[in-house]
């Protein structure tokens, strides 16, 4: 029994030691995400006070928890993202303690270590570990609940009284860190009324009671922010989840891998070979694991559907423990070769596929605002002289802030926010004209923006992608090196003329698999239109079409690009169909034309269309990388 247990103890510390170099990665190049610059953002405020009110009540959508810790924590230590992140990985870490010692009580030290390898490698536990957001904390703290509240209901002659004020604590805090995290603490709550007897019932009620009671608190923030809606709806940036979304979260949560596939269902084989007869005692654990984690799916899941979208990949962390436990809980104690096989495949394909398939290090590291302005320090430096360069970079200026601070060096720029800025064609149109640089440098640029720039800026000479940005600088004169967009289909369509009594023009029609190898591709049409009635407003249009009905519709009017209404104006219509879904629309048919609403002559001339490789890795820290 000794040996036995030194072999667990030794394995659970491997898990730990691979747990942490994984996380510790290259921690001082650690970059911030948009959620948690804008949660530190948020932070800001000369009082609690104005923390609970703007900070939570008004702006956010998450429990006062995390930003009154961080409020806190800013002034003992400052903004670094070492310092901030640090809380966060120590969270992820014990999280995976706590699930093991779970994991063994309701089955066995193998299962326990099957689990605690698992969290440690995953990249969905790896990510939510190393932000400073309340995921991983409330992760911990859902843990720490259960792991008290089965010692509770479960474990003789333990002490009720101690693992009933355990229970509270950790109740409470899941409440005040994720709402998701309350929801998952009343549905355990719940399951506890089952198991009270004679004997545990009383204290079960009172610690209900207390767990409310330290939540009173908080009830006034919480009925502000339902009474602002959720995330999706019509003004929100989340839509709802589609009936596959479950399939989708468990490719992601292994990796998007074949070899993760492979591994898990010999696991799961593995674990009906060696099914143990003492595994029916706890068969109510089995139950309880995948009750839980269905539980709370369901309940975000229809929420989203008839309510408001709330539904992401984020909500579940806090019950995805208990699915693991659930797939693999068949497992006996096994000996010690066949254990040590087991963590470490697990271990070596978990943290290969991470490195490999998923490129972890890659995508998370490189976040959109710092890489903006980071490539923005490069451009400057290599250009030599600011007052060549005219920059725009698509970052809050809040969020600026952190990265002026940080490396100490000012960047003369305009600074466009996307969540508040709408986007103005024929205002930049004229800003680009005025400008007398050499160089335009912009980061995630509105793909029309983009095309304006190049009118007179049109000598790429630098182009970055990566995890939601983009980055260019474009040069005024041919370069000694110039790069080009990646093509992959041109069509210049004939100059025409349309009269006053034709509502369209001729139109570009064509499958969508004849012309797009795959998602991953920006779709750029312009026309030079020139209107003989300066009144007159025709659109551009894409229009995406199956079985002559339009799936998707898309236009822009000439008004909008108008600068010059008594010449020729080029409109400009682009669109990423990264987000087409090409599964569901094989056989969809892409139709380009020009409306003339207004029935006025119209000529067209340099009617360009034009498909380019587009970024690869836009979404790549959720979705497969192709």
């Amino acid at each position: 029994m000794k040996n036995k247990l030194s072999l667990d103890n030794s394995l659970l510390l491997l898990i730990l030691l691979v747990a942490a170099i994984l996380r510790f990665w290259n921690y001082p190049n650690m970059p911030f995400m948009h959620d948690e610059l804008s949660g530190l953002s948020r932070t800001h405020y000369s009082s609690v006070h104005d923390v609970l009110l703007y900070g939570v009540a008004k702006y956010d959508t998450h429990p006062a928890g995390v930003e009154l810790f961080i409020y806190y924590w800013i002034k003992l230590f400052g903004e670094n993202e070492m310092v901030l992140k640090l809380p966060f990985i120590i969270c992820g870490l014990l999280s995976i303690i706590v699930a093991f010692k779970i994991s063994k009580f309701w089955f066995n030290s193998s299962v326990a270590l099957i689990i605690a390898a698992f969290m440690a490698v995953l990249q969905y536990m790896i990510t939510f570990g190393q932000i400073e957001r309340p995921y991983v904390s409330g992760l911990f703290f859902c843990l720490l609940m259960v792991w008290y509240w089965s010692n509770y209901f479960f474990k003789e002659n333990s002490n009720k009284r101690n693992n009933l004020i355990g229970y509270i604590i950790s109740s409470a805090f899941c409440a005040y860190d994720h709402h998701f995290a309350l929801l998952f603490a009343v549905v355990v709550a719940i399951t506890g009324l089952f198991f009270i007897n004679k004997q545990n019932w009383k204290g079960y009620i009172i610690a209900g009671i207390c767990i409310f009671g330290l939540y009173i608190p908080h009830i006034k923030i919480t009925l502000m922010q339902i009474g602002r809606g959720g995330l999706g709806g019509k003004d929100g940036w989340l839509g709802a989840p589609k009936p596959d979304w479950l399939l989708s979260f468990l490719r992601y949560s292994f990796h998007y891998s074949y070899v993760m596939y492979a591994l898990c269902s010999l696991l799961f084989a593995a674990s009906i070979y060696y099914y143990s007869q003492e595994i029916k005692a706890k068969q109510k654990f089995e139950f309880i694991s995948i009750l839980w984690f269905l539980s709370v799916f369901f309940i975000e899941y229809f929420y989203s559907i008839y309510v408001n979208p709330v539904l992401q990949f984020s909500t579940i962390i806090f019950v995805f423990p208990f699915l693991l436990m659930f797939i693999f809980c068949f497992f006996g104690e096994l000996n010690a070769k066949i254990k040590v096989i087991i963590i470490s495949s697990i271990l070596i394909t978990g943290t290969l596929t991470m490195i490999i398939t998923r490129k972890h290090y890659q995508v998370f590291y490189h976040q959109p605002y710092q890489e903006q302005i980071t490539n923005t320090y490069k451009m400057l430096d290599q250009i030599g002289d600011a007052k060549k360069v005219t920059i725009e970079l698509m970052i809050p200026v809040l969020y600026k802030e952190h990265y002026i601070k940080k490396y100490g060096r000012e960047i003369n720029s305009i600074y466009f926010n996307p969540f508040e800025e709408k986007v103005d064609t024929k205002a930049f149109r004229k800003f680009v004209n005025e400008q007398t640089t050499d160089y335009f440098i912009f980061g995630c640029p509105p793909l029309e923006y983009l095309q304006i720039i190049k009118e007179k800026y049109p000598y790429m000479i630098k182009k970055e992608e990566g995890f939601t940005y983009s980055f260019y600088c474009f040069a005024k004169q041919k370069p000694a090196t110039e790069l080009h967009e990646q093509v992959i289909f041109s069509r210049k369509m004939e100059a025409s003329t349309i009269d006053s009594a034709m509502e369209y023009g001729k139109d570009f029609k064509e499958k969508i698999k004849n012309i797009i190898p795959n998602r991953h591709v920006i779709l750029n049409v312009s026309a030079s239109l020139l209107p003989a009635d300066t009144a007159s407003n025709p659109s551009l249009v894409i229009d995406i079409q199956e079985n002559g009905k339009s799936i998707e519709w898309y236009g822009v009017d000439y008004k909008t690009f108008n600068n010059n209404i008594s010449e020729a104006n080029t409109v400009y219509l682009s669109r990423d169909l990264t987000d087409f879904d090409f599964k569901k629309h094989p056989n969809a048919e892409i139709k380009i034309y020009v409306w003339n609403r207004d029935k006025k002559k119209l000529a067209i001339d340099n009617f360009n269309i034009e498909v380019i490789r587009s970024n690869p890795l836009i979404y790549a820290l959720f979705e497969p990388i192709d």
